[in-house]
């Protein structure tokens, strides 16, 4: 028998572990030969259909997510027209929790439920010998009237050896992602992730020996998909003083671990191990969601917002570990202002970065299940439109704040910018945000690196900053995160001066070939000499004067 199985990813980076999953246990009845196609929702549905084609199929699965599940239905229509002997099977969120709608839009035969490790084979088995394949759990049959109704089927613990060969070649240096957990301890209402009865672990011995081997693979990043790392607070340290045991003997080189956390739940002791981590080998993202008690109370989140606070800040504060923090707007209970309050304590943490994020309605959690006055859209993502808190037009506005703080604040190019923006005018985070966000989207333009410099000049010097103080601040940032040293036309000062005053650094500083050099407004000669960037902040090291 041979199975085809794909996952199309939202972009080519992205290389799913679903089928390779699927792939192992598939593999393990040992009468199937299975392939794997790589492909993302870029491609065109010709070219996606073709080359699952030229792995001529028996059966062909295919995962459903919100970011891919029209062009999977596309693909699977086409598939069908052309090959309807060819037997098809779904599976994934999208399918587990919209079962009716996807059997509606995918001429699919089966779909499986939950996961699939155990799903899969029996299904194949039963395919290979005519038998019935109702009863299997997770598994739903097109039927003449409609389909067999199945539950949810139970998760086994992840396993190691997926990461075979194989999967290797298909990297291609994209970014690597890991899985040594399924299941969340919490049942947040807009998740999906706290549905299964309870975590399941990969014993850590296993799971630590995987992460070195996975950072030996040449990827500048292991992603852990595992929905809430620090869940366990024997195993966290295990692993986290493992990887940094693997650093410092030289067995995992540059490479960077990222991690979902809950941050309220570090004890002292982890904190303390984090504080002496190399500098980038940890990246975390900590979800906040909301600092409005309402609003977590009806979205199932029972934090100790100050205790997360407190966290929050001893990770940052050895300076070390990359955190990334976000924030969703549209939730229940959740207005414009109450947002834009949770808006400005989250900023106020000083989060490397902060996302905004917009409430997904997604198949199978509560906020869906339930009617609480949302709106959403009827197509994935299922992004909500307004709610009886939160008007259309106040989320455009929270769009356009978004894109402002993803190009401003998490590209990190803009930081003492931002800093002297807040000084000066006196303004809150989010209305300062607001400001460069209404800016950005009255320009309605591409945002090159000069462009977007030109924007954040134009829109303090509005807000009555100082212009040379806001030039001085954009030639620092500028000179700390390109290392080309090139500053646009408006941001140049005197050519005779700067030329002058160069020779004369480089004069003292032989050792230094390619300096970057810049005026300040009052002539102080600001020079970058550095080679890479730091590791958590991404920016090089600018001198004033001299070294």
């Amino acid at each position: 028998m041979r199975l085809t199985l794909a996952a199309l990813s939202s972009q080519y980076i992205h290389m799913p572990l679903a089928p390779f999953c699927l792939k192992k246990a598939a593999d393990e009845t040992g009468f199937v030969r299975t392939a794997i196609v790589d492909a993302n929702v870029n491609d065109t549905p010709q070219s996606i259909l073709r080359r699952l084609m030229e792995t001529e199929p028996d059966v062909l699965g295919l995962c459903l997510y919100i970011w891919n599940r029209d062009m999977t239905c596309r693909v699977i229509r086409m598939l069908k027209a052309l090959r309807p002997d060819i037997i098809v099977i779904v599976g994934g969120p999208e399918a587990s929790f919209s079962v009716e709608e996807t059997f509606r839009d995918a001429p699919c035969d089966y779909l499986i439920r939950g996961a699939g490790e155990e799903a899969l084979p029996r299904l194949l088995h039963a395919l290979r010998e005519g038998g019935d394949a109702e009863g299997i759990p997770g598994v739903c049959v097109r039927t003449a009237g409609g389909f067999t109704p199945a539950d949810i089927a139970p998760a086994p613990a992840p396993r190691a050896d997926l990461y075979d060969e194989e999967w290797r070649q298909m990297l291609a240096g994209r970014m690597i992602y890991a899985e040594t957990s399924r299941g969340c301890p919490f049942s947040c209402a807009f998740c999906l992730s706290g549905q299964r009865e309870r975590v399941q672990f990969m014993p850590q011995e296993e799971a630590l020996s995987l992460l070195i081997r996975l950072g030996q693979s040449g990827g500048d990043t292991v992603k852990l998909i595992d929905r809430t790392f620090n869940c366990d607070r024997a195993r966290t340290k295990y692993l986290l003083s493992g990887l940094i045991a693997a650093h410092r003997r030289g067995d995992i080189g540059g490479v960077c671990y990222h991690l979902e956390v809950a941050a309220d739940l570090f004890d002292d002791e982890t904190l303390q191990l984090l504080a002496g981590a190399p500098a980038g080998l940890f990246q975390m993202e900590a979800g906040l969601q909301s600092f409005h008690p309402e609003t977590l109370d009806a979205c199932h989140r029972h934090t100790d917002m100050d205790r997360l606070e407190d966290r929050i800040r001893r990770i940052l504060k050895p300076g070390n570990v990359h955190l990334h923090i976000d924030l969703i707007a549209g939730l229940p209970q959740e207005d414009f202002d109450t947002f834009g309050q949770s808006f400005d304590r989250a900023f106020g943490l000083r989060p490397h970065q902060l996302q905004l994020g917009f409430l997904k309605v997604i198949h199978g959690s509560l906020l869906r299940r339930e009617s609480w006055g949302q709106r959403y859209a009827p197509d994935p993502p299922y992004e909500v439109l307004s709610t009886p808190w939160i008007s259309y037009e106040e989320l455009q506005r929270l769009h356009d704040c978004a894109e402002a703080v993803e190009r401003i604040h998490n590209s990190g190019r803009f930081a003492g910018t931002v800093a002297l923006a807040l000084e000066r005018t006196g303004l809150r985070p989010f209305d300062l945000f607001l400001r460069l966000g209404s800016a950005m989207a009255a320009k309605n333009g591409r945002w090159s690196l000069d462009n977007l410099t030109r924007l954040v000049f134009d829109t303090l010097l509005a807000l009555g900053v100082k212009e040379s103080d806001v030039r001085d601040a954009l030639i620092a940032d500028r000179l700390a995160t390109d290392n080309t040293g090139y500053l646009p036309p408006f941001l140049q000062g005197d050519p005779v001066a700067l030329k002058a005053a160069a020779r004369q650094w480089r004069e003292k500083h032989p050792e230094y070939r390619r300096p970057r050099c810049a005026l300040l407004t009052d002539g102080t000669l600001l020079t970058a000499v550095w080679t890479q960037l730091h590791p958590v902040t991404g920016r090089g090291e600018v001198t004033s004067g001299g070294l």
